[in-house]
């Protein structure tokens, strides 16, 4: 195996669809099996060894039935549980209780794959938080509107909605893992007062701004809490071989709600310290075009004059995979000018469909791995 390739792909609402095609409206039903369609050629398009799919179906049985359909090529990395507890899914309402991350690995590839244990995770990451992380919890604070003001909540937690999912390879007798992470929402549901432009804004709409911050604190302690996993990791491998990839819901860049509340962004946390180099991950697109380095389009209302072009989707890789002589090298290396955004396969599926048969509001994100030929291999 000379090549491998890694694509994660948010694949909207794909629990609802099959829903849609057990419909008994002839209409409905027929619209569900052509965007049905659609997305199994994308897939086979596509054409990755690893799929790291986001708004997955919802249990292993929705998932077993709706992959082999749509992914025959492909075996589907499970626990063997339809138990949502065992892959830390919470909540069963139509939005995010329904979104579970799947893995697919290419069939009869020299490979052994396996799920970490979710206790093994939270072993990890309370180990590496001196115990802040406890059980897959952790204290946070935030803004809470109470009647007419603004007050501040101190005794709050938070946990994974969908907790990351981590996939352990064995490729040719090297291990490697890949971090599956689909991370909190930052959209709010608040209704507001007043034009977004206005210079007064916040100040007019006291509550959106409890929310707006509420969800900023919880998605970054959520990929806080995917860091103290690395960070144990490199205490007992200082050349872990680690991938992140999925839907985090965030990107690179400092939007207007960052600048005026939270002057961070959430890729910058997750990466880690350039001070503390061999912890650092590199991002799939770092060399790829920077005007196709966007995988959703997305106006956002509170943030009008912001481009509509926004990065969600995203694979960070340990420096294992590149060139750096201060870690031991992983036998497959990041290709340079490897990582894409597949703009044109999806536009190439979709382009003669309607509509309603569009695949996805995501456009999946790609990365290329080669085998050294240095003699690490």
């Amino acid at each position: 195996m000379d090549t491998f390739k890694v694509t994660t792909w948010n694949i909207e609402h794909s629990d609802k669809l099959i829903d849609e095609l057990a419909s008994g409206k002839p209409d409905d039903k027929q619209k569900a099996e052509q965007r049905r369609d659609a997305i199994r050629d994308e897939l086979n398009a596509l054409d990755a060894d690893f799929f790291v799919i986001c708004e997955g179906p919802n249990g292993e049985e929705r998932a077993r039935a709706f992959f082999a359909d749509v992914a025959p090529g492909y075996d589907l990395v499970v626990r063997g549980s339809d138990n949502r507890a065992d892959y830390g899914m919470r909540g069963n309402d139509d939005v995010t209780g329904r979104q579970w991350i799947w893995f697919l690995v290419r069939k009869n590839l020299p490979i052994e794959t396996n799920l970490l244990h979710l206790d093994q995770w939270r072993r990890h990451t309370e180990h590496n938080s001196g115990g802040a992380h406890k059980d897959g919890r952790w204290d946070v604070s935030y803004p809470k509107f109470v009647e007419d003001r603004l007050d501040f909540d101190l005794t709050r937690n938070h946990s994974h909605w969908r907790h990351p999912q981590v996939l352990q390879v064995s490729i040719n007798g090297a291990f490697f893992e890949i971090i599956g992470a689909h991370l909190k929402s930052k959209f709010t549901r608040k209704r507001v007062r007043g034009d977004a432009s206005d210079d007064g804004f916040f100040q007019e709409n006291p509550e959106l701004v409890a929310d707006i911050i509420k969800s900023r604190v919880k998605i970054t302690t959520e990929c806080a809490d995917i860091r103290h996993y690395i960070d144990h990791r490199f205490e007992t491998d200082a050349s872990a071989p680690i991938m992140v990839a999925g839907d985090f819901n965030d990107g690179p860049g400092k939007e207007r709600i960052e600048r005026r509340f939270l002057y961070h962004d959430l890729i910058s946390t997750l990466q880690g310290e350039v001070f503390f180099a061999r912890r650092f991950l590199n991002h799939a697109l770092f060399d790829h075009a920077e005007e196709e380095r966007w995988s959703v389009f997305f106006q956002d209302r509170l943030d009008p004059g912001r481009d509509p072009k926004i990065l969600l989707d995203h694979i960070l890789f340990s420096q294992a995979f590149t060139g750096n002589k201060q870690v031991a090298p992983f036998p497959y290396r990041a290709r340079a000018g490897g990582g894409l955004v597949e703009h044109e396969v999806q536009h190439q599926i979709t382009g003669t469909r309607p509509e309603f048969a569009m695949t996805s509001d995501h456009k999946p994100v790609s990365m290329h791995f080669d085998k050294r030929n240095d003699g690490t291999a």
